[in-house]
């Protein structure tokens, strides 16, 4: 393979890695961060307070029946649904090929050894998470992908484009298959799938309710022995997630090996064509295929609609993030953006504030509001707890250099206890 980054004669001194100073960061990287942080809260809400089933079967779950609630879902559903865990990815992919670039630019000997206690640290975190707090962390999974960029690191710019290429198209097109074989080779007449469609409808029902009364009147060990049943069953479906969320760190590799935030100029008819072309596009079929769901509650989905399901989740989704991300490029980062910057300086501190309060007020060991907090509702809260956290960021990065679970991050990375304040 070709190696991207040789190092010119004359060899600078050798480097060691630090944590990176305020004048290096990438403002647009913490501004999209911070919009990304707010758009995974509003996907991320009401799996805190219901059951998933509540919000990933919106169409025909009994538990929020209300026209207001249904649209509510239906527009996280349109705008946000997994378009910001891509952007997300797509930026812990795009801070891996800076630093490596600005390692090959200190002819840093310890970029390797560095990074892979960075993502050690956040596999514990998000291991402790994930098994203590709430079964829907995504920080463990970014860790031990995070270490197969190792392995992508050399390759040449093509190389990576294809693998991206491979990642994205190939779900989709194995889904299509798969659906359209299956439903041709189905055997049972229409009866009979009709009767094991409401079989179903009464096992998931009563899921639904036992894990209702666990969440909300359990004991502790109830709701653990609860968490790890499904933290397993989360596991056995994170492989097939993985290979969206890999594309999506190559990507954000790509983006740093161009440069593409940081000279915006070079870059502007793509930009132009994700925002103004693939943005609305990609919103109108998202639309248009959730909105037959919407009106058409508990009937069986045709097979056109399970393989325009595929293109919405494999290919629209990353257009409108990707789509989003061009539109603040080719807007700028304004200075009313800075208090957004803030809190995506604090993503991990901030993100984990998320479950933590929220977990706290819906399970019985808290406030016991487990499935009693409504979509709208919901929304209220995340839109108030964000305005919340945007001037608590600000106050926090005046006297502190980094948030409190990015300070432990950093100084369990490098061996050293980080400084706590900033210097007066």
């Amino acid at each position: 393979m070709e190696r991207v980054f040789d190092v010119e004669q004359p060899v600078p001194e050798p480097q060691p890695i630090t944590p990176v100073a305020g004048r290096e960061r990438i403002a647009a990287m913490d501004v999209l961060r911070g919009i990304a942080v707010f758009g995974i809260f509003l996907v991320n809400m009401p799996l805190f307070v219901a059951p998933s089933k509540a919000f990933f079967d919106w169409e025909s779950n009994p538990l929020w029946t209300s026209t207001p609630d249904r649209a509510v879902t239906l527009l996280i559903y349109i705008f946000a649904q997994g378009k910001f865990y891509t952007l997300f990815s797509f930026l812990f992919g795009l801070g891996f090929g800076v630093q490596m670039i600005r390692a090959a630019e200190r002819n840093a000997a310890n970029f390797e050894r560095v990074y892979g206690r960075r993502l050690g640290v956040l596999l514990a975190i998000g291991t402790v998470h994930f098994m203590a707090v709430w079964w829907g962390d995504v920080l463990h999974v970014y860790a031990l992908l995070g270490f197969l960029l190792f392995v992508f690191r050399d390759c040449t710019s093509r190389t990576l484009v294809h693998w991206v290429m491979w990642l994205t198209f190939l779900p989709v097109a194995a889904g299509i298959v798969g659906t359209t074989i299956g439903h041709f080779v189905e055997k049972k007449p229409a009866v009979a799938r009709d009767l094991q469609r409401l079989r179903n409808q009464e096992r998931q029902a009563t899921k639904m309710a036992e894990n209702i009364r666990v969440y909300q009147s359990g004991t502790a060990a109830e709701i653990l022995a609860d968490r790890a049943k499904a933290n397993l069953n989360h596991l056995a479906a994170e492989a097939g997630w993985s290979m969206e969320l890999l594309g999506n760190f190559l990507l954000g590799l790509l983006a740093a090996r161009h440069r593409v935030l940081t000279s915006v100029g070079e870059h502007l008819p793509l930009l132009r064509k994700l925002a103004c072309a693939g943005l609305p596009l990609a919103l109108l079929f998202t639309a248009g295929d959730l909105l037959y769901g919407y009106q058409h509650p508990g009937e069986p989905d045709p097979l056109w609609r399970t393989h325009t399901g595929l293109i919405r989740e494999f290919l629209c989704r990353p257009l409108i993030a990707y789509g989003y991300a061009a539109a603040l490029l080719l807007t700028g980062v304004r200075g009313w953006m800075t208090p957004i910057a803030a809190v995506g300086r604090m993503a991990l501190t901030n993100y984990l504030l998320h479950s933590l309060t929220f977990t706290t007020i819906a399970l019985s060991y808290g406030f016991a509001q487990y499935a009693k907090i409504p979509p709208v509702m919901g929304l209220l809260y995340c839109v108030g707890f964000y305005a919340l956290q945007v001037p608590f960021s600000q106050w926090w990065l005046r006297h502190h250099p980094y948030g409190p679970a990015e300070w432990l991050w950093r100084s369990l990375t490098y061996g050293e206890r980080q400084p706590w304040a900033n210097p007066r």
